[in-house]
């Protein structure tokens, strides 16, 4: 995200802000030139996740039993089919 020098003037409390609740930079450009606010820490990714109540339905334990794609099993089958 670039500003101008002229908009963080006018909201630098905000662009500060941002910066530090997201993580993510900020350009400023004045007279051609740039130069970028950063956080001074870096901001954990998965902090930025919404908690969202009701997305898993069942057993959130049993996540690790369930069963997933067996690329074995699909390349056998496919490569009967390519015969």
């Amino acid at each position: 995200m670039a500003i101008s020098a002229t908009k963080l003037r006018a909201d630098i409390y905000r662009v500060i802000e941002g910066v530090i609740s997201s993580g993510v930079p900020v350009e400023i450009e004045l007279r051609g030139k740039k130069v970028r606010i950063v956080p001074a820490e870096q901001r954990d990714k998965l902090a930025n996740l919404i908690k969202r109540s009701g997305v898993i339905v069942g057993d959130p334990g049993r996540i690790g039993q369930t069963r997933t794609f067996d690329e074995a099993k699909w390349r056998g089958k496919w490569d009967k089919r390519l015969k």
